[in-house]
């Protein structure tokens, strides 16, 4: 293991410093190197990060479900690792909610759900928290220039008044690298 985190530390900074390394290097020190090229190789693909976070309280529809778009980041292609977190507060009666990460080609990449709001109002769903937190989490491969939102509902009209708090965020980050497999 030892040598593993030295041979990585060497091929991050062959390119500054190939030529310190030299003949009388260590063993572990010379294989760094030959594989110097295929490392900088690696990490020579641009690494493009985009952040988005909400600055204030997005209401969802008060009619049950009826999806409400939270937030939009437009992607160039390549390949992306996708996260998104929301705080859902409800004051209102209990209901199932749920937040979803998608596409222009996939609505439905992730979806996560729980039960927020008061349980003992009337039409309450069942028992729940009155703020929650949700996160969805995807990957995908764009071959086109495409946008990723993330939609929240509810289930019923019951009454709840459920919004995503502020601070809401989404990530985009690309890896030219990432292996997509989708189990049974």
């Amino acid at each position: 293991m030892l040598t593993r985190t030295r041979t990585r530390t060497l091929i991050t900074c062959a390119a500054a410093a190939a030529a310190t390394v030299s003949a009388a290097a260590p063993a572990w020190a010379t294989t760094a190197t030959s594989q110097a090229a295929a490392a900088t190789a690696v990490t020579s693909t641009t690494v493009q990060d985009y952040w988005e976070q909400t600055n204030h309280n997005i209401n969802i529809s008060t009619a049950g479900a009826v999806e409400t778009p939270i937030m939009t980041l437009r992607l160039p292609a390549g390949k992306w690792v996708l996260h998104a977190d929301q705080t859902m507060v409800n004051f209102g009666p209990s209901d199932y909610a749920g937040c979803t990460i998608g596409d222009t080609s996939n609505s439905s990449l992730n979806t996560h759900r729980t039960m927020v709001g008061d349980p003992n109002a009337s039409g309450g769903q069942g028992p729940a928290s009155f703020v929650t937190v949700l996160s969805e989490t995807a990957a995908v491969s764009l071959s086109a220039p495409t946008t990723v939102t993330i939609l929240c509902e509810h289930d019923t009209s019951n009454g709840a008044i459920p919004y995503i708090d502020s601070s809401a965020d989404l990530w985009a980050h690309r890896s030219s690298n990432l292996v997509i497999t989708q189990l049974p």
